[in-house]
């Protein structure tokens, strides 16, 4: 045509950018795993993870460190790219490898945005942490001492110590620089669930590391500003004090035998009818004498207007004898009507 005459010579200065083959697979080169890998990715696992995104010549298109915030994604499960699925497996906790993704396993001849069609794709990628929906609390014990008869039950009051951090060992929380402890009572939704299973069955100077999943923990949302959204939590605990709570159901228990004037021994002016005043007087004397004991960790107050509340079964804010029963005798009563 116009632009070349017939019969000349034609110099090309070719830069090759990439080059693939159809019948090429993805590419992974390690670049670091840690000396600790107990456990490998696999398909169904959900990961967080940081990448930088390159063309083979360099050409950056796009990274999570600039957003700064992990990719979260299932695996094996066609949530990314075929190539990247693929390359995802395998991995370990802290794991840093490069993946390298020919066109028909990414973007294809199209591409996407910033990626050309055709082009071959590297991610370096660094893996924050992962774990199955499937995975419940992971305990490990690190000491426990030779007289561990008392283990930690629903309903204790537990004194603890604490190191919160992510699986890269990124600190999240500590009790040690605050200078006190963390106060619960076990069972009773103080704490995420995991913390919770990983409390239990624990004697005062045991020292143990608990690992929760996210669906155990803070979830996919996490909490702004302190834990990010999906990650898995590892909390080293050394349990400093324990007092057994009461049996399931109950605020109040007795010591001893219970007295069979008590509605009259409560009612102090003898007038037939309690007053929260009167009740919650007669309760704290029986528990500064020793008579009687209250669930350990909950508000004095709150425990005696619920345990009033219970017994004023007609909402008047009085208490009459025909209303009063003991917990056992309310049990008795509702298995004689079964």
């Amino acid at each position: 045509g116009k632009d070349i005459p017939g019969q000349a010579s034609l110099v090309f200065d070719v830069v090759l950018l990439d080059l693939h083959n159809p019948k090429d697979g993805i590419a992974v080169e390690t670049q670091y795993v840690p000396e600790s890998c107990e456990r490998r990715s696999q398909t169904g696992d959900f990961l967080r993870y940081h990448y930088n995104g390159t063309l083979l010549d360099g050409t950056l298109f796009d990274s999570s460190y600039s957003r700064n915030h992990t990719y979260d994604t299932y695996v094996g499960k066609g949530y990314v790219i075929a190539g990247m699925d693929e390359g995802l497996l395998g991995v370990c906790t802290g794991e840093k490898r490069r993946i390298i993704i020919p066109p028909h396993l990414g973007y294809g001849e199209e591409g996407r945005g910033k990626i050309p069609g055709s082009a071959v794709l590297v991610f370096d990628i660094h893996v924050v942490d992962f774990h199955n929906p499937s995975d419940s609390v992971s305990i490990t014990v690190n000491y426990k001492p030779s007289n561990c008869s008392v283990l930690s039950k629903k309903g204790d009051y537990l004194k603890y110590h604490y190191n919160a951090s992510l699986l890269d060992g990124t600190l999240l929380d500590s009790t040690h620089s605050l200078g006190k402890t963390y106060n619960i009572v076990l069972g009773s939704g103080q704490v995420v669930v995991g913390m919770d299973m990983g409390l239990q069955d624990m004697c005062v100077g045991e020292r143990r590391r608990v690992i929760i999943p996210p669906h155990l923990g803070y979830g996919e949302e996490g909490v702004e500003g302190e834990v990010p959204g999906s990650a898995v939590l590892v909390f080293d605990i050394e349990l400093l004090e324990l007092v057994s709570g009461l049996p399931e159901g109950y605020m109040f228990v007795w010591n001893g035998e219970v007295s069979p004037n008590l509605f009259e021994e409560i009612d102090q002016n003898q007038d037939g009818e309690v007053l929260l005043e009167e009740f919650s007087e007669y309760i704290q004397a029986q528990v500064d004498s020793g008579k009687g004991k209250l669930a350990p960790g909950f508000d004095f107050e709150k425990i005696v207007k619920n345990m009033f509340t219970n017994q004023d079964r007609d909402g008047n804010g009085k208490v009459t004898a025909e209303e009063f029963k003991l917990k056992d005798q309310e049990a008795k009563e509702e298995h004689d009507e079964l």
